[in-house]
């Protein structure tokens, strides 16, 4: 019997989780919608993204106390860890699954996360968009949902007239995020598994504070 080949990169996430399991975490184990009480035509598997690649995007946008990010479709919480890393004043989350909310609720009790807060409860609906002026996906859900997610991002930018930046990870609905010509990409990074992860904003390189570091013009 052929036994399974195992590369170091599976090494070494192995070792992340059991790391993390003596700890009490749980952010790096992948879960299906169906196992996370979701329909799978609304919502897509939920997978850990916190990482080098993420690090190094918010590295280059020079993060400060006067930015605030939320991560949505959040899942365990894997990239509001790595967000915390960074001087945000807060670091926020909001999920569909009540199961997953709850995981990345308690995630970041016990790592007494006083920035972090995970919303349990649906995207398109969400009335906090003015709150944040940076968003983050990891290809959460389909266009059939990022549509009226990108509409109430549209209403939150022309409500509080602000820069509002989208950091696309895996941008598989990338013509509903421009469709209407309010966003823009801005630059392209690369990420894990060769999808790419694609930086938009409602405002002109020109008038953005976040954008004004021309390292990120590299990846555009």
């Amino acid at each position: 019997m052929k036994l399974p080949s195992f590369t170091p990169a599976h090494v070494a996430l192995a070792a992340m989780i059991f790391a993390d399991r003596l700890r009490g975490l749980d952010f790096l184990t992948a879960v299906r919608a169906e196992d996370a009480g979701l329909d799978p035509t609304y919502a897509f598997r939920s997978s850990p993204s916190g990482n080098k690649y993420l690090r190094r995007i918010l590295t280059d946008l020079k993060i400060t106390s006067k930015d605030a990010i939320l991560d949505i479709g959040c899942g365990k919480g894997s990239a509001m860890r790595t967000m915390l890393a960074f001087p945000f004043v807060r670091v926020d989350g909001i999920e569909l699954s009540e199961q997953l909310a709850a995981i990345a609720t308690r995630n970041f009790k016990r790592l007494k996360a006083q920035r972090a807060h995970v919303f349990h409860g649906d995207a398109s609906m969400f009335a906090g968009y003015d709150a944040y002026n940076i968003v983050y996906l990891y290809n959460p859900f389909p266009a059939n949902v990022m549509q009226p997610v990108v509409q109430a991002l549209m209403r939150s930018v022309h409500e509080a007239a602000r820069e509002l930046v989208i950091i696309y990870n895996n941008p598989t609905c990338h013509a509903t995020v421009v469709a209407q010509g309010v966003f823009a990409q801005k630059g392209r990074y690369p990420d894990q598994w060769g999808n790419g992860i694609v930086l938009y904003s409602n405002r002109d390189g020109r008038e953005s504070r976040l954008f004004a570091n021309k390292r990120i013009i590299r990846y555009g």
